[in-house]
């Protein structure tokens, strides 16, 4: 499981048209917005793609000024990794 939180600067005038390009990425979730054009997101890795591809995306995006990684939490998929019950 990996999660990213990323602090969002985008052009204030531009702010509607980010947000809503940054949810066509997969694994993107916007929490809040800030004054000034800010934006606080998560990402997660998922079976689209991967939390790293979508900071890539986010940098890309026309309106973003910039991105900035705040948060990041790398754990084994318990799910994933559990013993099968043989019977």
């Amino acid at each position: 499981m990996n999660i990213c939180g990323v602090l969002v600067h985008a052009h204030p005038q531009k702010i509607d048209a980010v947000a809503a390009a940054l949810t066509e990425i997969p694994g993107l979730e916007i929490h809040a917005r800030g004054a000034g054009g800010r934006l606080v997101v998560t990402l997660e890795d998922n079976a689209r793609g991967l939390a790293l591809h979508g900071v890539e995306n986010i940098h890309r995006t026309p309106g973003v000024v910039a991105a900035s990684l705040v948060y990041h939490q790398f754990e084994p998929d318990l799910a994933q990794d559990a013993p099968v019950a043989e019977f």
